[in-house]
Formats: structure tokens, sequence, C-alpha cells
């Protein structure tokens, strides 16, 4: 019986290692291909990181913008060459060890087949949305959107069309046209006794020296007495001239950002990153890039030009609307033009010279406006009494009674206001325009940004040698 017993006993294991073995197997086994799955896993990841980590620095030291620069600091781009980096981090990931002849036995035969870039998020990509919203990270990383509140606030009260909708220059030419065809004899030689000027003035100059300093048309010329930057560019190399490789669009995560308040952040990004004409940085091949932004043209003379007419127009439009609201101020012209009808024996042209004297008045207010906003001084959009420069006198001898600070706003909260009128693409793509010429001027000479990669998808193939293959497909950006 004891014999049988013992018998009994070495069948009873003999059964249960049959069972057994195939179960410890099988867990080996589905261990090991968990833990396949978990070195694809943290290979993918570190991989993806060691891409990232690879952004442009001088992209990054200049404008606090993320991206990989697929021509890796020289010659042309490539995701191609982007693949080529993930691939190497991906081998040495999955393989750490390889060529290490203290390495222990690798239990997962792992190795990577194949990896491709399936989507591409370019910089360029929908006019430039992906760069904006990589600025836009940064600001809201910064500042937050409480940031602008009070900006929109300025910007939208200072944008109003009536503001914009007097030329006062075109004015000037128009009230100086009605009076050299209006029949008026010319004066006697003599002088009136009482009359303040040096000499009779002459209904073909009735505005003084307002109409010659007009006539000159360089704007800046009567605006600035600095000298201005010569600087100029060829546009047609930069990105919102020359044709762009096309990526795939926004990452599919990513929101849209395009409220009010994340458009004026997008400006102040424009004004804190770029040049102008009242705060010039160093190493740029366009000193007034702000300028560049709003006009878009080849020099920096001609920015100046173009934002000085858009400053004409804000200022002209809101002096005009100040001084026909003010009675002394439209008495104290109506008395110049009416005696100056009496000095020219003809009473009846005491309406056209006033109205000429009126919009002379204004245009030489406007222009002193731009001298203190040129010079880093403030000049209210709208104004108030105390805040009218010019007395007749030297307004049409072209003179200036105040040139100080002032109050209000200045240059950079003008600028504002016309980046806010500015359309979104145009803001964009020029600003992508100026960071290729300040990321060019820091050596990367075949820098493009539609070569800039925000993110990406790839879709990965490893195979193990124990038979297993595997697809996974990871999404890597840096927002």
């Amino acid at each position: 019986m004891k014999g049988k017993d013992r018998g009994a006993v070495s069948v009873y294991l003999a059964l249960m290692m049959a069972v057994m073995i195939p179960l410890i197997l099988t867990m080996m086994e589905a261990a090991r291909v968990n833990a396949i799955k978990l070195r694809m896993e943290c290979a993918a990841d570190l991989s993806m990181d060691s891409v990232l980590a690879e952004y442009n620095r001088a992209l990054m030291d200049r404008y606090d913008l993320l991206f990989i620069d697929t021509a890796y600091d020289g010659g042309n781009g490539s995701v191609d060459k982007l693949t080529e980096h993930l691939e190497k981090y991906l081998e040495y990931n999955i393989r750490p060890s390889k060529g290490n002849i203290f390495a222990g036995k690798d239990l997962t035969g792992l190795k990577l087949e194949s990896a491709e870039l399936v989507r591409v998020s370019r910089a360029t990509d929908c006019g430039g949305e992906v760069f904006r919203y990589m600025a836009l990270s940064y600001m809201l990383e910064k500042y937050g959107l409480s940031y602008v509140e009070g900006i929109k606030d300025m910007v939208e009260s200072s944008s109003s069309e009536e503001l914009f909708s007097t030329d006062v220059s075109e004015e000037l030419n128009n009230a100086q046209g009605a009076v050299d065809a209006f029949p008026v004899p010319e004066p006697p030689e003599e002088q009136e006794e009482g009359t303040e000027w040096e000499e009779p003035p002459s209904k073909d100059d009735p505005a003084g020296a307002v109409r010659s300093a007009a006539g000159k048309g360089f704007l800046v010329g009567q605006a600035v007495k600095d000298e201005i930057s010569g600087a100029a560019v060829d546009t047609g190399v930069y990105a919102s001239h020359r044709s762009l490789v096309k990526g795939d669009g926004m990452p599919e995560d990513w929101e849209d950002r395009n409220s009010i308040l994340e458009y004026l952040l997008f400006n102040e990004y424009i004004m804190e990153k770029c040049a102008n004409y009242c705060e010039p940085k160093e190493g740029c091949r366009l000193q007034y890039q702000t300028e560049y932004v709003l006009c878009g043209n080849n020099s920096d003379k001609d920015n100046l030009e173009g934002t000085a007419f858009k400053l004409m127009l804000i200022r002209g439009g809101s002096n005009f609307i100040y001084f026909f609201s003010d009675e002394e101020l439209k008495s104290e012209a109506k008395t110049l033009a009416t005696a100056l009808s009496f000095v020219c024996f003809c009473p009846q042209a005491a309406q056209v010279f006033e109205l000429l004297i009126d919009i002379a008045w204004i245009y030489a207010e406007t222009i002193n406006d731009l001298k203190i906003l040129f010079k880093g001084g403030k000049v209210p959009v709208f104004k108030s009494k105390q805040d009218w420069k010019l007395s007749l006198t030297n307004a049409l001898g072209m003179g200036s009674d105040d040139e100080g600070e002032g109050n209000g706003q200045d240059y950079g909260d003008y600028l504002r206001i016309f980046l806010f009128l500015t359309p979104i693409e145009d803001r964009t793509a020029r600003c992508m325009d100026i960071v290729e010429m300040d990321v060019r001027e820091a050596g990367y000479e075949d820098f493009r940004l539609d070569n800039c990669v925000a993110g990406a998808t790839v879709q990965l193939v490893f195979r193990s040698r124990y038979g297993y293959s595997f697809l996974m497909e990871r999404r890597f950006r840096y927002a």
C-alpha cells in the first residue's frame, strides 16, 4: 500500500507538471510581449523628446519660439532629415547597451523596422497660423490674456472710421485750389497799419509756410529731423513672397486662437520682439521692423513714410474733429480770413480764405503731433483744449509751440492701433519675414520657416526576433 501511495503522488505531480509548464511558459511569453511593448513606449517617448530638444537655438534666443529646423543648421530642409534623427534615437533607445561587451542577453529581440512621418505641421501652414499659435503660446505663458484687456479698450476706441476718413493733406490741396480759382485782385504794395504780418498776405499763399512745407512731398522729412535708416532688403526671398513648402496644417488637437484678445496679444508679441523707429535694436536687416509689419515695403525709408502717412490720417482726422468743435479757434481763423480779404480788396473771398486757413492750421498741428511722437513724446488720440499746441501765428509759419512729452498715447500706442487695423494675415506673414531676416542675420543664411516643424504624427513599425511585429502611431509637438 505504501508503494502504491508513492506511485500515485508521482503520477499526480507528472500530471500537474503537464498543466503547469505550458501555463508558466505562456506567462513568460506574455511577460516578454509586455516588456516589448513597454520598451517600445519608452523608446518612442524618449526619442521624440530628443527630437524636440533639437530646436533652432537662434529662433529660441531671439523670438522665444520652439521649432525643429529640418535643415539642422545648414543646407536644405527636409522631413527625411527629421526622420533620420528620429530613427537614430529610436535605435539607441531600443538597445542602449548595443556594442557593450558587458551587456546582458536581450530578451525582447526588438528592432525598428521603419519610421514614417504621416502628418507634419510646418510654421507657415494655414497662412502662418502655426507660427502665430506658437508665438501666442509664449505670450500666454508669460502674460496671459488679461495683459491686453486695457489695450483692447484703447485700440477699439481709436479705430473709428471717422478718424481715418480725412486726408488733411488732400483737404489742404483742395482748399488751396479753391483759393487759386477765386478771382481775387492783387493786394496793393503798401501794408495797412496794425497788421502783424511782415509783408501783406497774398491770395497765392494765404496759408503762409504751410503750403510750401506740404508741397515737399516727403512727409517724414517734415516730422523727423534725425537721420533715417537707409536699410533695404529683397522681400522676394522671405516667407510672405516666395513659394512655400506646404505641410499638413495645424496639429489635430490644437484649438483655434482667433479671439480679439488673442489677436491683440499677438500684436504685443510683435511690439515686444520687433524694433521700431523709437525703439531700435542691433543686428537687424531692417531697423524699422514693426513699420515693415504695417506697410510691407522693402526699405526702412518707405516703411517709415507709410507709417507717417497713417499717423497723419489719424492725427489729421482727430485734429479736424476737434478744431471745428472749438469756437475760439474757428473765430481766430475767421478774423484773419476777413482781414486778408480786405487786404486783397475782395471781401467776398473771406469764406475760401477761412477754409484754407482752417485746413492749414489743422495740417500744421498734425505735423507738430508727428514731431512729438517721433521724438518719443505723447499725443492723445482725442484732444481737449489744453492739448492743442500751435497758435495761429506759429501754425502758418510752420513753427512749434511745444514739442514736449505731453500726455496721452506715445508712438508705440499708435503702432498698436495700426496693427489692430492691419489684416491678421498680413501681420502674421510680415512678422514671419522679420523672423527669417533676423535668424539669417544670426548666421543661419539658409533659414526658412517653412522648413521648421512644430509637431508631427509618426508611424513606427517594430519587429522582434521572437516573431512579433507591432505598429505604433504617436504624436509629438511643442505646445
